[in-house]
């Protein structure tokens, strides 16, 4: 089912914005993140009653004054009424809240999708180095693992590595190879054949397009391939928030997203 979506998720915006990728970087999180502002804005001001959201508000903000009011004369009944219907007022907002969310969850779904693949690396250029990194249970520790040569890729230090144990504090305990690669442009991925002990495990690398491939993937036989591309920072400096698993770019879209909102909203009087 997840790979019908995903499958889904690329073909569907490849199609309609696929050419944003072609622009540089910036450009194109900036033109995503602003289409997702204008289509929650919008999604909002087509399938709410603006009328009654807008009164909505200003009873909220005159129960505000009337609470301050009754605090300042010590009159606590009046507090509790002007807090009732107060709260009264806010369930009758949140009831309208479910249609926005509903017409707009699909296309921004398709969105996160298609980004999370796509905007998250910047895909290799020609003669570009390329690390590339294999992981293996720790018992192959010793071992050494072999990529096929392939016509167009140049391989720095050679096809065959050790295997090393891993001193990343963020994994496991494991062993890995590692090798840079650099090749030529091309249109079809180069595919990397990975062996080791007679068990082999394929991982695609695209070199001069617009998009990257899989940058980690999973193998049956307890195999772990990575391609370490640089990651898409907006102007090149604003970073991931790795310990809540948010990387370069989401960081950067939700800079722009949600204060656009907020303009959108104003602008065009949303509530």
């Amino acid at each position: 089912m997840l790979d019908c979506w995903y499958s889904l998720s690329l073909g569907v915006m490849d199609l309609l914005i696929g050419w944003l990728l072609r622009l540089p970087s910036d450009v194109t999180l900036f033109a995503v993140s602003i289409g997702s502002a204008a289509l929650l804005t919008l999604a909002r001001l087509f399938t709410t009653n603006q009328d009654l959201l807008r009164r909505a508000a200003q009873d909220s903000k005159r129960l505000n004054e009337l609470i301050r009011q009754a605090r300042r004369t010590g009159d606590k009944q009046a507090v509790q009424r002007h807090r009732a219907t107060r709260s009264m007022v806010a369930m009758l907002k949140l009831r309208v809240e479910g249609l926005p969310l509903l017409v707009s969850i699909v296309p921004i779904a398709l969105l996160a999708t298609w980004a999370m693949s796509r905007l998250e690396f910047h895909p290799p250029k020609a003669g570009e180095p390329v690390k590339v990194l294999a992981y293996s249970p720790l018992t192959a520790v010793g071992d050494v693992f072999h990529i096929v040569p392939v016509d167009g890729l140049q391989a720095d230090d050679g096809w065959v590595k050790p295997i090393e144990e891993s001193t990343d504090k963020w994994l496991p305990p494991c062993g890995v190879a590692t090798w840079t690669l650099r090749g030529a442009a091309r249109d079809e991925p180069y595919k990397l054949v990975f062996r080791l002990r007679g068990t082999c495990c394929q991982h695609e690398l695209a070199i001069g397009q617009t998009t990257y491939s899989s940058p980690v993937i999973h193998h049956d036989n307890q195999v772990v391939t990575e391609l370490k591309m640089e990651p898409v920072k907006l102007f090149g400096i604003v970073p991931g928030i790795p310990l809540i698993g948010f990387p370069a770019w989401l960081t950067a879209y939700l800079i722009i997203v949600v204060p656009f909102v907020v303009i959108l909203k104003r602008l065009l009087r949303i509530h």
